[in-house]
């Protein structure tokens, strides 16, 4: 009987061993705000997800870094060095949006986009790949292009738009979306793509308090020191934070957290649907990183 105990254990530790975790990439574009690395440290404290990669995103534009993607780049090796997690692969992502500044969808190629790649390949069949864009997306559209027969191996979630849930009107005028507008119509033109957005319309409702947020990380050590000294260096002067990146990863990761439902895409693309985030359940998002990340 002991042996036949036995016996079933192996095999039950076995057959969980093939069942493997969704993989993910976080493309981030991390010195651009704060709110990157809360999803950082987040996707770097779960165990239901395999973090495969984090790419280095670019936010160009005329009035910030001009090396945007080397400032995200840096953060993102500070933060897997704090965390312990230098054998992570950390891409560097394109430094320039897709196309041209008139449209176009030439690819912008780079270390992440062929980490994409490389990695939807070695996805097996009937899989997919998960990429997760808290920036711009060239890295992901520029990948795509690059190669798309990757497409039916991803599974994308972009931050970015606002959307009238109401009205069921897009709006391209956000931050993200205007950082890379060519890679934005690029993804939502693919057909075949699973995309899942998140409007910031919907993100903004997660929003963590200064003195709250302080307090907290004043009991985590190195990060927790690392993450109160980055908001006072970019907001010195915010006593709140939207956490709009935290939402999406927190959503992707706990789907009982948001509901998302099918929408069409804007008019001036693809005659296609895709997945939109109408709602969040910010409270408990916010308690369940703080529970995760300490």
């Amino acid at each position: 009987m002991k042996a036949c105990f036995l016996s079933f254990f192996v095999l039950a530790l076995a057959v969980s061993s093939l069942i493997a975790k969704p993989r993910v990439i976080l493309d981030a574009d991390t010195a651009n705000e704060i709110d990157d690395l809360y999803a950082i440290a987040r996707l770097l404290r779960q165990d239901e997800f395999e973090l495969i990669g984090l790419n280095s995103a670019q936010w160009f534009h005329y009035l910030g870094e001009r090396d945007s993607v080397g400032a995200s780049q840096k953060i993102n090796e500070d933060l897997l060095k704090l965390m312990e997690r230098e054998d992570l692969p950390a891409p560097l992502g394109a430094n320039e949006p897709m196309g041209k500044p008139w449209g176009g969808t030439d690819a912008k190629d780079s270390p992440a986009a062929q980490f994409i790649i490389e990695e939807a390949k070695a996805t097996p069949e009937g899989g997919k790949l998960i990429v997760v864009c808290i920036g711009a997306s060239t890295n992901l559209a520029s990948a795509i292009k690059l190669d798309e027969s990757i497409v039916p191996k991803i599974s994308a979630y972009v931050l970015g738009f606002k959307y009238d849930l109401e009205k069921s009107v897009w709006n391209k005028s956000e931050f993200n979306i205007r950082r890379d507008l060519n890679a934005a119509d690029f993804l939502l033109n693919q057909e075949g793509l699973e995309l899942h957005v998140m409007p910031t319309t919907v993100a903004s409702r997660l929003r963590f308090e200064k003195e709250d947020t302080f307090a907290r990380q004043a009991k985590m050590g190195a990060l927790g020191e690392y993450l109160t000294d980055r908001w006072i260096e970019h907001s010195p002067e915010s006593t709140q934070r939207v956490m709009w990146d935290l939402a999406l990863v927190e959503a992707m990761l706990s789907p009982d957290l948001a509901t998302e439902r099918e929408v069409m895409a804007p008019p001036e693309n693809t005659e296609r649907k895709v997945w939109l985030y109408d709602s969040i359940d910010a409270a408990v998002m916010a308690e369940r990183f703080w529970t995760t990340v300490r």
